[in-house]
C-alpha cells in the first residue's frame, strides 16, 4: 500500500525562517555596526579640539560644537550590507576639514590660491595650524572598532540561534 505524507504549516515556517534571516542580516548587523562605529566617535569626540571662546565678529562654530557635533549614522544599504558615516554632522562638516588640516586667516573678502600665487581682494591676516584629531582617531581606534564589532555580532546571532 503506497504511503502518504502530509504536511501542515510548511509555508509559516518558511517565512518564519525567511523573517529570522532578514533579521539577522539587517538587525544583528546594524546593531553590530553601531557600536563598532560607536568606538571611533568617542575617541574622535576626544580628540576634538574645544575653543575656548568665541571672538566677537567671528563666523566661528560654538565652543564645544565641533566635539559634541560628532556623530554616527547607520543605513541599510542592500542585501544585508550596512554602511556607517562617522564624523562630523552637517552643521560642523564645514569647520572640521579646517581645524584638521589647517587653514589661512583672510580679512576683507575672500582669496583663492592659484598657481600664481593668492588673487582676490581677502588680505592674509595669518595662518591657523592643522590640529588633526579624524584620522589619528581612526588609526587608533579602527582595530579595536572591529573587535567590538565582532563581539556584537555574536551576541546578537546568539540571540537568534536560541
Amino acid at each position: 500500500m503506497p504511503m502518504s505524507l502530509k504536511t501542515k504549516g510548511f509555508p509559516e515556517t518558511q517565512a518564519g525562517f525567511a523573517r529570522v534571516r532578514e533579521l539577522v542580516r539587517t538587525d544583528a548587523t546594524r546593531s553590530a555596526v553601531r557600536v563598532g562605529g560607536a568606538v571611533m566617535v568617542e575617541e574622535m569626540k576626544e580628540g576634538a579640539p574645544v575653543l575656548d571662546e568665541k571672538n566677537a565678529g567671528s563666523n566661528a562654530l560654538e565652543p564645544n560644537a565641533l566635539k559634541t557635533g560628532i556623530g554616527l549614522r547607520v543605513e541599510p544599504v542592500r542585501d544585508g550590507l550596512v554602511i556607517a558615516f562617522i564624523g562630523p554632522k552637517r552643521g560642523t562638516r564645514r569647520v572640521a576639514h579646517l581645524v584638521e588640516y589647517g587653514h589661512r586667516l583672510i580679512k576683507g573678502g575672500k582669496s583663492y590660491v592659484t598657481a600664481a600665487g593668492a588673487q582676490g581682494p581677502g588680505k592674509l591676516i595669518g595662518e591657523v595650524p592643522a590640529h588633526p584629531f579624524l584620522r589619528p582617531a581612526f588609526e587608533t581606534s579602527w582595530q579595536r572598532s572591529i573587535e567590538a564589532f565582532a563581539a556584537e555580532l555574536k551576541v546578537q546571532l546568539a540571540r537568534f540561534s536560541s
